[in-house]
């Protein structure tokens, strides 16, 4: 079950050693969206932020880098399936209390361009446990 926060809980942890951590958002809009759609997300980890370019994502169990999320003409994101965003660094984060803030910008096909991209940001504290 999702929680209610575009930042989920659950799912926050670090990845084998230089491979960085993930951190899972929740689709804040209320239906599913074309992946095509998404124009990225940054992810700030206590005061260090992570562009939107270089994060990988996994959407249903399938693998995409942003390039290819902006591409696809097939792919969709759920509205209850959460996106688990891979973010590259070199060490891991240390255990213990994060704040963690997830600008996640968005395109909505029926707005027009000039009021685009949508933007939601959040923040919440997480913990990394191991």
């Amino acid at each position: 079950m999702l929680e209610v926060p575009m930042i989920q809980t659950r799912g926050f942890r670090n990845r084998e050693p230089g491979e960085g951590f993930e951190v899972r958002l929740r689709l804040p809009y209320y239906r599913g969206l074309w992946t095509n759609l998404i124009e990225g997300a940054a992810i700030t980890v206590d005061s260090e932020t992570f562009a939107a370019d270089g994060i990988g994502w996994s959407i249903d169990g399938v693998e995409y880098s942003l390039a290819q999320l902006r591409s696809s003409e097939t792919a969709r994101w759920p509205v209850d399936v959460p996106a688990i965003l891979r973010v590259p660094r070199s060490e891991p984060l240390p255990i213990g209390f994060h704040d963690v803030r997830a600008d996640l910008r968005l395109r909505m096909s029926y707005i027009p361009e000039e009021l685009q991209p949508t933007i939601w940001s959040e923040q919440r504290r997480l913990v990394i446990t191991r």
